[in-house]
Parts: structure tokens; C-alpha cells; sequence
């Protein structure tokens, strides 16, 4: 993933920050501009549609990306996914937080879908998004790509496939414990092996 200009130890300074805050609704805009303003991101890339998104993702190298569901010419979901397939480097490994007003469940997937690291819901307080921020500058998920899907791992924790379901990975475990194969230990058998030893030198 690309790297934020700070780790996420660090106190933030975001003034040396590429952003991109995109809002297809004028107001939206002046808000998070007004909030990142407040994060120190004084000159920050306005845009209202994907095009003007794509102008600068061919110009400067962004550091961060705060997207909206809806633009002007197009949806969040599918700039991120263009993002994420676009080969423009760094900037489409760059973490990208996408702001919805709409959280069910589906919508989530969706941008989990698309490549988007993290969702914020509108309205968003000014401490979440800073939050989200700091997430995504200690974000250590592997970035994959595959022909169906291209973004940051979407598993958040190694934990193998659901129950009744076989792993798509050669490494996952089988959620399922099988049947013992030995007898168990008696317990006398287990309290010898915490029993103190006498070592002979």
C-alpha cells in the first residue's frame, strides 16, 4: 500500500499530504474541506466528478483518497474499482476511504468489493474520520490482485473459511476439530510433565 507521510506512531501532520476529497454534492465538499482544513490539509484536490479525479490521479502522486458514493458522472464504488485497476502507480495502491450515507450491509460488501480500505459513514465526526486516517496509516493487509478483485485484503483477521465451508487457500484450517486419533492423557501422565526435573550436568 502506499505510505502516508507519517506512520502511524507518529502524531499526524498532514500538511505535506497529497489528498483527494471528492463529493458530487457542493455542500459535501465544502464540509470535508472545512474538516481536513482542521487536520492541517490546507490545499486539498476538490472534485465533484470521477473525471477530474482522474486528471489529477495521471498528474500527482496522491497519498490519500476520500471518495464519496456519489459523484457527479459516477458512483464511488466504480471510480474506486477504476482506481484499483487503473496501473497508474503508487496511486492506485493508495488507501482510499469511501464516505456513504447508505451503510447496510450490502453497501459495506460493495465497497469491500470495489478496493476500498475502509467505509465512513455521513455524516462523518470529525474525530472518526481522523480515526479512519490513523487506521489506514497502520494498515499492514497485503494488497492483492486477481482478475476478479484488485485492493487491499479484504480479510481483516486470518481466521480460515466460515464453518462448513472448504478453504480456498492451500493454508487455511478447517474451522471443524476432528476426532481425537490417540486415547487422551490420564492426569496423572499430565501433571508428570510439569513436574519439576532433576538435570544431571
Amino acid at each position: 500500500m502506499a505510505a502516508l507521510p507519517f506512520s502511524g506512531d507518529e502524531r499526524i501532520n498532514l500538511a505535506s499530504a497529497e489528498v483527494v476529497l471528492a463529493d458530487g454534492h457542493a455542500q459535501g465538499l465544502d464540509l470535508l474541506s472545512e474538516m481536513f482544513a482542521g487536520f492541517g490539509v490546507m490545499k486539498p484536490h476538490r472534485c465533484s466528478s470521477a473525471a477530474e479525479i482522474r486528471d489529477i490521479v495521471a498528474l500527482r502522486e496522491i497519498n490519500l483518497f476520500v471518495i464519496d458514493s456519489a459523484l457527479v458522472d459516477a458512483d464511488g464504488y466504480e471510480f474506486i474499482r477504476w482506481l484499483r485497476r487503473s496501473g497508474v502507480r503508487p496511486n492506485s495502491v493508495a488507501p482510499v476511504l469511501l464516505l456513504t450515507g447508505h451503510t447496510r450491509k450490502s453497501d459495506i460488501f460493495k465497497a469491500r468489493d470495489c478496493g476500498a480500505n475502509f467505509v465512513v459513514r455521513k455524516p462523518a465526526a470529525p474525530l472518526v474520520m481522523l480515526q479512519r486516517i490513523m487506521w489506514v496509516s497502520r494498515e499492514t493487509r497485503q494488497y492483492v490482485e486477481s482478475p476478479g478483485y484488485v485492493g487491499p485484503d479484504r480479510r481483516f483477521r486470518m481466521l480460515g473459511p466460515p464453518p462448513g465451508e472448504k478453504g480456498r487457500r492451500s493454508d487455511d484450517l478447517s474451522a471443524e476439530v476432528g476426532a481425537a486419533k490417540t486415547p487422551n492423557l490420564e492426569q496423572d501422565d499430565i501433571d508428570a510433565l510439569f513436574a519439576p526435573k532433576r538435570v544431571s550436568l
